[in-house]
């Protein structure tokens, strides 16, 4: 017999025992009963009994059940249990960490037994989150039962079981029926309420939304616009005396439906109809009238008194004044603003308000009065006024302010005022026609503008032009009205100015004042135009040609040139048809820089009958120059010998050159015009 041995090397390794506990949990509410599936797997040959327990801050036992559970495994198989607890209502929305203690067993017994634990996180999220929305189904009354519905509807994406919806008492609401409302699941719902709203402005309805036994009040937010009462009161008479009736109308009116609005009036006077009225409704289509009788009793004393309308809690205030029995005075004078040295014309106006006897009326004023200073009435009625008429005159050199006129009637003095203004000249323009014009010119035209805007009337004011003028320097205005401008026309002299910048001064005096205003000229330095001329063939009877070089002198451009001729006794312009009359005199030129030169000619017709001697023509140019309002002219004097005979050989050539050269000019001047 033999035998052998052999050893074998069993290695034990640690096993994470909690790979075969798997939780699922959900998002949860606080407040919210859980039931949690625990799944549980057995990789063994034999049955497995588990035990599993949870405890931790998000969880609570709910009512009688157990915080853990017990289930069976089969061999190599799985199976669930079901964990029952309650979220507590106090919860903030997160993650919280809970611990399940696990005891695995085997029931054989060969596998024996193990517990370990697991940490699960459980996601809390917000509490009862809904939307609440209040709308009335009419415009509320305050004081008045008001139907509103109340729209709730889900507000989280978790939706809410077992739901209880009350409507809660709050400031300024209060609800007839409120009896609460259970829906097992909340998605919307459309809540009619009857309340009674008690002040105006936002007003939140509170809304209790209970899930299973965690509540939050939740507000609905209703606006009630405050009205806006208006009070208005009409007293006839306006102004009362002792012993007399007063008859008041208050007219109340809001733009904003209300209910019973209580109304009361009180004044310190005696009353002779009801002072309190209540109103069941006032809306704005129907405002209130209220109409009361007051007696001012005879020992009021003169003074304004508060009458108070108390509406709805606001109080009104409104003013009556009682007055001792005294006179009406009114005085009004034309013109309401005099001058010095003018004639016032008034009316003075004297009215009682009760039965006057023997009235003496006197006025007194420092200005001079020309009507009477004293008038005596035997008798004036109630009401009935008394009209005399006021003339005054303001002296002259009287200085601008308010002069009274005192009325007095039977020892009262009534004070009225004289308004004594003083005219203010001013001249708005000095206009200059062209404000910029060309050296040599004769003159110029000035506009000057003058205007009164004082409050009364000028005189005798004189406008004067301080340059020498051509023709009338100054003029005078006997009566310058308010408000009315005068232009005004001068012409000064300015041959004899250089070019250069020069102010028209124009001066405005009147008494008690002088004004002055200023114009701007501008006098520019004219081009100057170098000619030279050479004339051929002059002879009686003959056609001389007369070639003309035009040279710019000056600093500037000169613009469309243009030079025409003359005719004269001696000279005529040459034209081969009636068409070219017109055209034959004229030369257009063009434009020609500071130092630029232009050449043109004339074909002129000698009289036959001209005896040999020096006879002159005259060509005028005229061009225009940048910023200068008019145009230049220049006149161009050249004396011309007539002698006798003809050098044929030196015209027929010349004559030739020129006309090519004035057709040219012709067909240059076409293309302008048509281009």
């Amino acid at each position: 017999m033999y035998s052998a041995e052999s050893s074998i090397d069993i290695e034990v390794l640690p096993f994470d025992f909690s790979s075969l506990v798997v939780a699922r949990p959900m998002a949860y509410l606080p407040g919210q009963p859980v039931q949690l599936p625990v799944l549980l797997f057995n990789p063994t040959a034999d049955y497995i009994r588990a035990r599993v327990a949870i405890n931790g801050s998000a969880v609570s036992q709910y009512l009688n059940s157990s915080l853990s559970c017990d289930t069976l495994i089969p061999p190599r198989s799985n199976s669930t249990c079901f964990l029952n607890f309650i979220t507590p209502s106090g919860l903030k929305p997160g993650f919280y960490n809970a611990t399940l203690t696990v005891t695995l067993s085997s029931i054989s017994g060969y596998a024996g037994a193990v517990t370990f634990r697991k940490t699960v996180q459980l996601p809390i999220i917000s509490g009862v989150d809904v939307n609440v929305m209040a709308s009335p189904t009419q415009p509320v009354v305050v004081g008045s039962p008001t139907l509103v519905t109340l729209a709730i509807s889900q507000g989280s994406s978790v939706p809410l079981q077992n739901v209880t919806i009350r409507v809660l008492r709050g400031d300024g609401v209060e609800v007839l029926n409120s009896n609460p409302v259970t829906v097992p699941l909340l998605t919307q719902i459309q809540l009619p309420v009857q309340l009674v709203v008690s002040k105006y402005g936002n007003v939140k309805i509170p809304v209790e939304i209970c899930h299973y036994s965690s509540c939050g009040i939740k507000y609905a937010e209703l606006y009630v616009p405050i009205p806006g009462l208006s009070v208005n009161a009409v007293f006839t008479p306006f102004q009362g005396y002792p012993s007399s009736l007063v008859q008041s109308t208050f007219i109340i009116a809001t733009n904003y439906t209300i209910s019973n609005v209580a109304v009361e009036i009180r004044a310190p006077f005696k009353v002779l109809t009801s002072p309190a009225v209540s109103l069941p409704f006032l809306s704005p289509q129907s405002p209130a009238t209220i109409n009361v009788v007051f007696e001012i009793p005879k020992e009021t004393k003169p003074g304004v008194y508060p009458v108070n309308v108390t509406v709805a809690g606001a109080v009104y205030k409104f003013y009556y004044e009682v007055l001792k029995p005294e006179f009406n005075v009114v005085a009004t004078f034309n013109p309401p603003v005099a001058y010095p040295g003018a004639v016032v014309s008034g009316n003075l106006v004297v009215t009682s308000p009760f039965n006057a006897k023997d009235l003496d009326i006197s006025i007194s004023t420092p200005l001079s009065l020309i009507s009477p200073a004293e008038y005596r009435l035997p008798y004036l009625p109630q009401g009935q006024p008394y009209t005399a008429y006021i003339v005054l005159q303001v002296p002259e050199g009287t200085p601008p302010g308010k002069y009274p006129l005192t009325v007095t009637v039977n020892g009262e003095n009534y004070t009225f005022y004289v308004n004594v203004g003083a005219p203010s000249v001013v001249i708005q323009n000095v206009v200059i026609t062209p404000p910029k014009i060309l050296e040599g010119i004769a003159t110029a035209q000035v506009a000057v503008q003058v205007l009164n805007t004082g409050p009364v009337v000028a005189r005798n004011v004189t406008i004067t032009l301080l340059n020498s003028t051509i023709g009338k320097q100054s003029y005078t205005l006997d009566y310058l009205p308010p408000g009315s401008p005068i232009t005004l026309t001068y012409y000064v002299d300015i041959s004899k100015l250089p070019p250069g910048h020069y102010d028209v001064v124009a001066q405005a005096s009147w008494s008690g004042g002088v004004y002055v205003a200023r114009g701007s000229l501008d006098v520019a330095k004219k081009n100057a135009l170098k000619v030279d001329y050479k004339v051929y063939n002059v002879a009686p009877g003959s056609t001389a040609v007369l070639v003309l070089n035009i040279t710019n002198l000056g600093p500037d451009d000169v613009k469309n040139l243009r030079v025409s001729f003359t005719p004269s006794q001696v000279f005529e312009l040459h034209a081969s048809n009636i068409a070219d009359v017109a055209t034959a005199g004229v030369r257009m030129l063009g434009d020609l820089a500071p130092g630029a030169s232009v050449s043109t000619a004339f074909l002129l017709d000698v009289s036959d009958k001209a005896v040999p001697g020096i006879y002159a023509i005259t060509l005028v140019a005229t061009w225009n120059q940048t910023g200068v309002f008019m145009p230049s002219v220049q006149y161009i004097n050249i004396p011309i010998e007539v002698k006798s005979g003809i050098d044929m050989f030196v015209v027929i050539p010349l004559v030739l050159t020129i006309l090519l050269i004035v057709v040219g000019l012709v067909t240059v001047a076409r293309r302008r015009r048509r281009g």
